[in-house]
């Protein structure tokens, strides 16, 4: 039996007991995220022109554009890589993960009555201790220098002006 029979025997028999090979679902999910982020970018060929003398940073399409061309070469990357794969084995899903979606819908909460810099350091507070870290200096730490770095690269590096919330704008 030459390894090209062998692939089709277990490519058949991975089909008849209805177990999905990992290569054809990443090609799949793949070209489907290219093709969303495709549509995505088209619709912000119709946001307005902003003229020179008022744009601020890089304008409302550029980021928008910059983060769906990382997306595109990531989604393709995965699309095309995934034929030297081996074949998914599936996992129950672990109930962190819904712990874990419920404390990033809070975090939305969060950002509206903290703002940005608010929610981010909530988030990695109360995410961290939720995976289990116990040292809160650690996490204090943490949560001041991504909150910190989001500042100096969108405000300062892009010139994007980031969410305030409700606390901000009183305080402020």
């Amino acid at each position: 039996m030459t390894a090209r029979d062998r692939r089709r025997l277990d490519e058949s028999a991975g089909e008849v007991a209805g177990e999905p090979h990992r290569a054809v679902s990443d090609f799949a999910v793949g070209l489907g995220i290219v093709a969303m982020a495709v549509v995505v970018w088209v619709v912000t060929t119709g946001f307005d022109e902003v003229p020179a003398s008022l744009t601020q940073g890089m304008g409302p399409a550029a980021f928008p554009r910059l983060v769906l061309g990382v997306i595109i070469v990531l989604a393709a990357w995965l699309a095309f890589s995934a034929s030297s794969r081996e074949p998914l084995t599936l996992e129950p899903v672990h109930p962190m993960v819904f712990a874990t979606l419920a404390a990033m819908a809070g975090v939305i909460g969060a950002m509206l009555l903290l703002g940005i810099h608010g929610a981010v350091a909530a988030a990695c507070i109360g995410m961290g201790r939720l995976w289990g870290e116990r040292r809160l200096a650690l996490l204090v730490v943490i949560a001041a220098g991504i909150s910190l770095s989001l500042h100096v690269a969108f405000v300062r590096g892009f010139g994007i002006g980031l969410p305030r919330g409700l606390l901000q704008g009183w305080l402020g």
